[in-house]
Formats: structure tokens, sequence, C-alpha cells
């Protein structure tokens, strides 16, 4: 159901107009979030893989590059999230989210680095995707604490 939800949200924030073309608010990652803190972080890596597959088949982009930017920067982002939740750190949710927010931006640019363009010229980039990621992450972590209050009777994040 999570990848599905991730899925969705994906395939729905396509149609959200952006200012700057990396800019996403990154709802999706709330299915991942979710899963992290219902399930196990593990399962929060397999939602993110999921729920890329599923987009791109459902938006026609399986192996394109943008798919590859996609899936390398979910599973950087969902590993960031997960680690942080196993090492028991003193995070809350919106610690957790908004260190994949910044991981997933960072992530995406070097794999279009790699894929695209001249890898030492995008990490200029790097304050242009890391300020918005902050503010997406911590609409994230509200939107899923959100969610979990409503489909679990106990606090559990």
């Amino acid at each position: 159901m999570l990848i599905a939800l991730g899925a969705t949200l994906w395939v729905l924030e396509e149609f959200i107009p952006r200012p700057l073309p990396w800019l996403k608010p990154g709802f999706a990652n709330i299915a991942t979030l979710a899963a992290i803190y219902l399930l196990s972080p593990w399962d929060g890596l397999i939602v993110a893989i999921g729920r890329v597959f599923l987009g791109g088949l459902l938006l026609g982009r399986l192996g394109s590059a943008g798919f590859i930017i996609s899936l390398g920067a979910s599973v950087s982002s969902a590993l960031t999230m997960a680690l942080l939740k196993l090492a028991k750190l003193p995070f809350s949710i919106y610690g957790v989210s908004v260190s994949g927010a910044v991981v997933h931006g960072i992530a995406q640019l070097t794999i279009a680095g790699i894929l695209v363009y001249n890898l030492s010229a995008i990490y200029y980039l790097i304050p242009w995707i890391s300020l918005p990621a902050v503010f997406t992450g911590v609409i994230v972590a509200f939107l899923t604490g959100r969610f979990l209050v409503r489909v679990t009777p106990v606090t559990i994040y």
C-alpha cells in the first residue's frame, strides 16, 4: 500500500508547476518515511525503490536518465533516513526527513553530474538544492506525522 501511495504522489507531483526544474515538494517521501516509522528502516528502502519503479512504469520513464537519477537519489535518501533511525540518534521525524531531503538533492546533483554534466560544476548548485530541501523536508515530516497519527493508535515517532 505504501509503494502505491508513494508512486501515486510521485506521479501527481509531475503535474505541479515548478519554478526550477529540480524543485519538487517530495511528497512521495511521505510513503518512505511512513514505512520507516511504521514498519522498519529497511522497509522504507523497499518502498522507495518500489515507488520509483512503479512511478517510472506509469510515466513511461523506466531506464531514462531521469529515472536513474530518481532511483539513485531515492535510495540514497532512504538509506540516510534508515541509518539515522537505526542509529538511535536524537533526531525527531523532522531531522530524519530533512536529512533525507538534503541527501536526495545532493545525490540528484551527483548522479546528474556523472550522467550528463561536468561533475565539478554541479557542486556549485548545492546551496540551491539544499535550502529548498530543508523546507520541503519539514513539510514532508509534518504530513507524515499527521498520516502516522491517523493510521496508528499510539505515538511512534
